[in-house]
């Protein structure tokens, strides 16, 4: 009797649950642009309140009737902190879309006594960009290994879109990012496998207007410049 009343309470507990998320969904989407879609519909830890996740970072926070719904920021209050739920489910977002980067396709400056690994997006033309290059070999030494991405700030085919597929697509793409960071001009060369555009839409994806962006492995985006001896204190907590 016992099983057959825990499978009753499962079964009960699961048409409770489609229920919700069908009466959340047609309500959700009266309110959605035309070209937003639900991605998915999860349970929150507030008691009540469910997560929507429509192609934005930042879920909507919403009732399980799908009438009441909130744009902002939800808070735990543990015994010495007050924790930014969202802040930790953007994060956990941002890094579930970073897994679409092929690594593969990434221009790594690898530390010989690594203690944090980073994906910084850049832009060849971009001055704090360079500036952050320039110093690759501080960051290096300090345990911080950096996988560059892609993000021509102008966009998918202009100048700098063009000047990056060179340097991917270079026999020594090392070489040649480095380069074009100094200023330097190199060769023109295209290749069917560039991963330019790909990277550029996965930053889009994730939040990134400017460059250079770095991603932590914690999925947390801090934007602009940061000094190898500051990013190392941050990236220790």
């Amino acid at each position: 009797m016992k099983l057959k009343s825990y499978y009753l309470l499962t079964i009960l507990f699961s048409l409770n649950l489609l229920s919700n998320e069908k009466d959340i969904k047609e309500n959700i989407e009266k309110i959605l642009p035309p070209e937003a879609k639900i991605e998915s519909i999860e349970k929150s830890i507030f008691p009540g309140i469910y997560k929507v996740f429509y192609g934005d970072l930042q879920p909507l926070y919403v009732s399980e009737d799908g009438k009441l719904f909130i744009y902002g920021d939800m808070f735990q209050i543990s015994e010495n902190e007050i924790l930014n739920i969202t802040d930790k489910e953007i994060a956990y977002k941002r890094n579930e879309i970073l897994k679409e980067l092929d690594q593969n396709t990434l221009i790594s400056f690898l530390s010989d006594k690594e203690s944090h690994r980073i994906t910084v997006f850049t832009d060849v033309d971009c001055g704090y960009c360079r500036k952050l290059h320039d110093q690759i070999g501080e960051y290096n030494k300090l345990g911080i290994s950096i996988d560059y991405a892609a993000y021509p700030r102008s966009g998918i085919g202009t100048n700098a879109f063009t000047k990056m597929v060179s340097a991917w697509c270079s026999v020594n793409p090392h070489k040649a990012l480095t380069d074009l960071k100094k200023g330097k001009e190199i060769n023109v060369k295209f290749c069917e496998n560039q991963p330019i555009a790909k990277h550029y839409t996965i930053g889009k994806k994730i939040g990134i207007s400017g460059t250079p962006a770095i991603i932590t492995s914690s999925g947390e985006l801090l934007p602009g410049y940061i000094s190898p001896d500051e990013l190392y204190k941050r990236l220790r907590g």
